[in-house]
């Protein structure tokens, strides 16, 4: 996902906007440690550190960035209070948020102007304020609301939620049984308010305090409600990918309920997480039917292939192969730790893109990233445990707090989660497959940036290379990551962070990537740092030359081939910089395994791939294998490729077409091999067969997978 400067222009005009306020710390200390403060005593665009202020709402909620009410304080004083990074309006309406009466306490308040000069409190951390109960000794006598001064009784409250519940209102759900809990009196009360309050949070996606409901709730419990019990806790366990402990709860549930329907289809798909999980036994097919959907999220368990994370000097740490594997395997097929659907074939994601602004670095992104902000901080303090290692990720140059929990509660800097996700998110289109119909087959120039945006932690730890050893594709909300070459164990993984483009300069590829803080130091990068401006001009000129040659006729006979050749030959001599350099004895002896290095000129692979064409359509395949086969050279293959031919009985011994050693896998690659098949399919079809196997290898590191290759490109079949 690109970010850009803020600009006076008006192109993104339509889109949501969101602003995002001056980095500042959570509140860290306990609220009985603060000092009370009356909004009277405040100053402008200043957090009052250790202060604390109780607040009333006077009026009822509107959304628009933020849940927004009036509120007063004990001295009559009212403000705008701005609440924000809460869940969605469809999840927990702001009237269930900011309700008239209700009151809280605000830690450290940050009072600030507003874009329409009047002045506002504004939250941004969420477990900044402390809603109160109705009965709180905090509460001044003058704010109780008379009607709760008997307290509701259990069973009125749980009934109160269950009306709810019938109306799909969790959050309303939620809070009532929340109320059914403080006021029961029995055990039993207690016990059935929890497997309801354990149901609502499973709703909203609360998935530990499901879990933590449903267990406490089983305290001399009668067997219907044993087995409630029991289908929440694997339920919740399902949601928290636990899948393990999800079989053991159904297992338990299987023998001792038999007669319970519902268990059956929880089992069955439990038991192919576990497959996916342990062995990486994905059906693509059903994905494909579920990334179908308006919001692309897919049922599936995360895959951890052959690989570790470990210290990478220089880099932090990265993903190392921890076995050898081949071009073409799976490495890891990993589901997002969050996800935010921002497409523009489906209202709701054109209703997710939003353009979000911070002031303070003159920066901007256009896409989904303001809900994955909020859907990642509702993360951080629903489910903590869950949510660990998202906190473990590089966050560039901020310093969070160290405190992970006051008031009973965990600390969520938001500031925090916005500096994470922007140095791990990725971009990501609804599937790889569809991206490679309307690029790779159409010709068409594939998209540098995607609304739709996901952090996957795991991928996250992948340092970056414009050449790579590997690469990402989509499925929804699950990225797979192949190997693109042969890699042997014990060597660092790397893919590009935006791809390699044609004709850049050094400083030009640097500055594409300085929104992650680092210069790319791969064999591309030196060899552009070495490349005088001379020299890509010259370049630049040669390829205006070939255009020109090659122009679009009516007769594709009439192209002067050996004056493209020749210019081709022209640009070749221009790179002083081998294409593929192995690694040396010196290299090999050191602790960190060396593997080849390579430099693509990618300047090539238009050329020769336009010219493999034309001599396929000229009746000439000798010809189209030489510089199909040129056009991946240029990428660091070494593939022996025979001529058309040669595979008859009258060739000995017979040839065959070899691939060696793969390259960099650009979205050519396919292409290529598809052109060699053809040049083969008439007089070598053994040697075509191979050539679609190749293809077909290429397609699943494009794609993730190979199952639907001969759907996208039946003439391989």
């Amino acid at each position: 996902m690109d970010v850009k400067k803020i600009t006076d222009g008006n192109e993104y005009a339509s889109f949501f906007k969101q602003l995002l306020a001056t980095a500042e710390l959570a509140a860290r200390r306990k609220v009985r440690h603060l000092q009370w403060m009356m909004i009277s005593a405040m100053k402008l665009e200043t957090h009052h550190r250790g202060t604390k202020t109780l607040l009333r709402v006077l009026t009822p909620p509107d959304r628009i960035n933020a849940v927004m009410a009036v509120v007063e304080d004990q001295e009559g004083t009212a403000v705008l209070l701005q609440l924000y990074h809460l869940p969605e309006e469809t999840v927990v309406p702001a009237d269930h948020v900011l309700c008239k009466d209700r009151v809280c306490i605000l830690k450290e308040a940050f009072f600030k102007a507003t874009t329409d000069g009047t002045y506002s409190l504004r939250v941004d951390h969420v477990n900044d304020i402390i809603w109160l109960a109705d009965d709180d000794e905090h509460i001044p006598a003058k704010w109780r609301r008379q009607r709760l001064a008997v307290q509701q009784a259990s069973l009125e409250a749980r009934m109160q939620g269950n009306k709810a519940v019938s109306n799909n209102d969790w959050a309303k759900a939620e809070r009532l049984y929340s109320s059914a809990i403080s006021a029961a009196e029995t055990s039993e009360e207690s016990m059935l308010a929890l497997l309801n309050r354990s149901l609502a949070n499973l709703r909203l996606g609360r998935f530990e305090n499901a879990l933590s409901d449903a267990t406490r709730g089983t305290v001399d419990k009668e067997p219907s409600e044993s087995e409630k019990a029991l289908f929440r806790e694997a339920r919740a366990l399902y949601e928290m990918r636990n899948y393990k402990e999800c079989m053991g709860r159904l297992v338990v549930l299987t023998k001792e309920f038999p007669g319970n329907n519902a268990v059956k289809p929880e089992l069955d798909r439990t038991q192919a997480r576990l497959r996916e999980q342990q062995f990486g036994e994905f059906s693509f097919r059903r994905i494909y039917q579920q990334a179908k959907a308006k919001s692309p999220v897919i049922d599936c368990a995360t895959y951890s292939g052959p690989v570790e994370i470990r210290p990478s000097p220089g880099r932090g740490r990265g993903l190392f192969t921890s076995a050898a594997v081949a071009a073409g395997d799976l490495l890891g097929c990993e589901k997002a730790f969050a996800y935010s659907y921002a497409g523009d074939d489906q209202p709701e994601g054109i209703r997710n893109t939003t353009l979000l602004m911070d002031v303070a670095s003159k920066r901007f992104t256009v896409g989904g990233q303001a809900h994955l902000i909020s859907q990642i901080v509702q993360k951080l303090l629903h489910n903590p445990e869950s949510s660990k290692e998202f906190l473990d990720l590089h966050p560039g140059k901020y310093q969070a707090v160290s405190t992970r929990e006051v008031d009973g509660r965990p600390v969520v800097d938001s500031f925090l989660v916005v500096q994470i996700i922007l140095a791990n998110v990725f971009g990501a289109p609804r599937t790889s497959r569809s991206s490679f119909r309307t690029t790779t087959l159409e010709l068409k120039k594939p998209s540098t940036s995607h609304t739709t945006c996901g952090i996957w932690i795991l991928a996250s730890h992948l340092n970056h290379s414009c050449v790579g050893n590997c690469r990402r594709s989509f499925i929804g909300d699950m990225q797979i990551i192949r190997a693109t070459r042969d890699i042997p164990a014990d060597t660092e993984l790397f893919f590009s962070y935006r791809h390699a483009e044609t004709m850049a300069s050094y400083t030009e590829t640097q500055k594409k990537l300085e929104n992650w803080d680092f210069k790319c130091g791969c064999a591309l990068c030196l060899d552009k740092k070495v490349t005088s401006d001379d020299t890509l001009k010259r370049r630049k000129a040669l390829l205006s030359q070939l255009k020109t040659v090659m122009r679009p006729s009516i007769n594709p006979r009439s192209v002067d081939t050996k004056r493209a050749l020749a210019v081709l030959e022209k640009m070749e001599a221009s790179y002083a910089t081998p294409v593929r350099k192995e690694p040396s004895a010196a290299d090999l002896s050191s602790s960190a395994l060396a593997t080849v290095q390579i430099t693509p000129r990618l300047e090539l692979l238009d050329p020769y791939l336009g010219l493999g064409r034309l001599f396929l359509t000229i009746g000439k395949p000798a010809d189209s294998v030489k510089v199909t086969v040129k056009c991946l050279e240029a990428l660091g293959f070494v593939i022996n490729a025979p001529p058309p031919g040669s595979t008859r009985a009258n060739t000995s011994p017979p040839s065959q077409l070899v691939l060696e050693a793969w390259g960099m896998v650009d979205d050519l690659v396919v292409l290529a091999f598809m052109q060699l098949f053809h040049a083969y399919m008439p007089k070598s079809p053994e040697l075509a067969s191979r050539a679609r196997e190749y293809a077909a290898t290429a397609y699943s590191m494009m794609v993730g997978e190979k199952e639907t290759v001969f759907e996208e490109i039946p003439e391989l079949c």
